[in-house]
């Protein structure tokens, strides 16, 4: 049963649900976080199926403090905003904020996705008033929220500190001021020059009301207040946030204890890796959404996102040679499991991918098309060609997936054909006769019905049995199969590959 399916199974009969998911919008969204919100559209559409009533929100984070510089912005002049809210930072270019550019660029590829969610700012929320009672239980509250950051996490706040950053009236940062008494409609607080150190204050002293959105609540505060304005029933996020003393658990226990809500259902997902490393929108590492959503059709993408159950990490190098070639094949082998009737959860998996009706359609599979773009002078060779091997007249619903497809192959093509720069190509010459060894044992005797557990303890210990360090053991797999020298747990990376396909693969090395 798809996975998303079983979710929704488990959790129907407590409907009506809120399903949010949000973004701090700090630069450019990669990629990575295009798993969060189709996760969570998949679910949300997963409960609809099931008769179950569900509502999607999305929220833009953009009352948080620019706290780190993009790679591939000037400099010179964004640094002078390094602390002031992302809503009030001019955007790189039109006369949108900071936050609204990138939020807008982020919303146009999920919308192309066929995501349907209700977009809030936070910022707006604030303003609005719908923060204040949420504010006022956890100024109330502070000396309870301190203990809670103190034995769950082992965070420990000075005395004086409270859950609230004002908008400083002087230098209007909000990443430097400090707040230090609450007399039940004001607090006091100091815009510090060095409480941080990607920002300098300016050392204003004041007092303000902390309502209508002069400021917010710090981000393990805030989440919790959402779920109780929002009514949120489920909302995941990245695993590392669940992790024991991390905040969630924080979160979960200023809701219970301090908002007396009760927090929704996680779904703590592993994160999309790029090369092997974890992205980051505020460091420019990693390829945006928009950009990689240029490279795929968007059924295409959503099926990158659906295959692989939330609990593990998604590998996804589209500059390696058949990383995109490879995911179009395994797109094909599920519309066929669909039509057939051959492999439900491929079935379901695929059929979750698409957006609007579905359609069966005759495909020439990717790499058909990558050589035949090198052989035939025109489309409509192409389509002919297709027809051949079609064995039947191609309807008008085949040519148009074809011509759909014969453009991405040419993006393809331009940007990462083989002969222009192959990531990884030598990598396989540099290793030593002990990692060959190791790569031919495992081509004979990996098994099909082992688990991802075992197969990495497999690899593990044949090569400590021939001398190899776990990073030579390790690394020698990664060459073969990602041409990279890291990449994600072995033992997953060969059940999502198919050992049939890493037995010839690693056979052949």
């Amino acid at each position: 049963m798809f996975w998303a399916d079983i979710i929704a199974k488990n959790l129907k009969d407590k409907s009506p649900h809120i399903v949010a998911d949000g973004k701090t919008p700090s630069g450019k969204v990669h990629v990575g976080s295009l798993r969060g919100v189709l996760i969570h559209d998949l679910i949300h559409k997963s409960l609809l199926s099931q008769k179950a009533e569900s509502r999607y929100i999305y929220y833009f984070d953009d009352f948080d403090p620019m706290d780190g510089l993009p790679v591939y912005l000037d400099e010179k002049k964004f640094k002078q905003y390094m602390g002031v809210p992302l809503k009030d930072i001019p955007a790189p270019e039109g006369n949108n904020s900071f936050a609204k550019y990138y939020a807008d660029d982020f919303q146009k590829v999920f919308v192309s996705l066929g995501v349907e969610a209700e977009i809030i700012f936070t910022s707006e929320l604030y303003k609005a008033g719908k923060f204040d009672n949420a504010l006022k239980i956890a100024l109330d509250n502070a000396e309870t929220i301190q203990e809670i950051y103190q034995q769950v996490s082992g965070s420990k706040k000075k005395k004086s500190w409270l859950p609230f950053q004002p908008v400083c009236p002087e230098c209007g940062k909000i990443g430097t001021t400090h707040a230090t008494d609450w007399d039940g409609k004001e607090v006091k607080f100091t815009c510090e020059v060095d409480l941080v150190e990607w920002a300098k204050g300016c050392n204003y002293k004041g007092k303000i009301s902390p309502f209508g959105g002069t400021g917010k609540m710090p981000w393990k505060v805030e989440w919790p207040a959402k779920w109780l304005v929002l009514g949120t029933t489920i909302e995941g996020a990245g695993k590392d946030h669940s992790s024991a003393g991390g905040t969630r658990e924080v979160a979960e226990t200023i809701a219970r204890k301090v908002f007396k809500t009760d927090p929704p259902t996680d779904v703590a997902y592993e994160h999309i890796l790029f090369g092997g490393k974890k992205m980051s929108s505020s460091k420019g590492l990693g390829s945006s959404a928009a950009e990689v959503a240029e490279l795929l059709p968007a059924e295409v993408l959503r099926f990158l996102f659906a295959r692989v159950p939330y609990q593990r990490a998604i590998d996804f190098d589209p500059t390696a040679a058949k990383t995109i070639p490879d995911l179009f094949d395994e797109f094909d082998r599920g519309q066929k499991a669909y039509f057939e009737k051959t492999n439900e959860d491929l079935a379901s998996t695929w059929m979750a991918s698409q957006i609007g009706d579905i359609k069966e359609e005759y495909n020439l599979r990717f790499s058909q098309l990558l050589e035949m773009l090198k052989n035939f002078k025109s489309e409509e060779s192409i389509l002919k060609e297709a027809e051949r091997l079609k064995g039947d007249k191609l309807t008008e619903v085949d040519r148009q997936a074809i011509n759909s497809r014969i453009e991405y192959a040419r993006i393809w093509l331009e940007k990462f054909a083989p002969d222009k720069s192959t990531p990884g190509v030598g990598l396989q010459q540099d290793l030593s006769e002990d990692q060959k060894k190791l790569l031919k044992t495992l081509s004979k005797d990996l098994r099909e019905e082992m688990s991802e557990d075992e197969i990495q303890n497999f690899i593990y210990n044949k090569g400590k049995s021939l001398g190899l360090k776990p990073l030579e053991t390790f690394q020698a797999v990664y060459k073969v199969l990602l041409g990279k020298d890291q990449g994600p747990k072995a033992g997953v990376l060969v059940k999502d590959l198919g050992v049939a396909k890493v037995k010839e693969k690693l056979g052949k090395s």
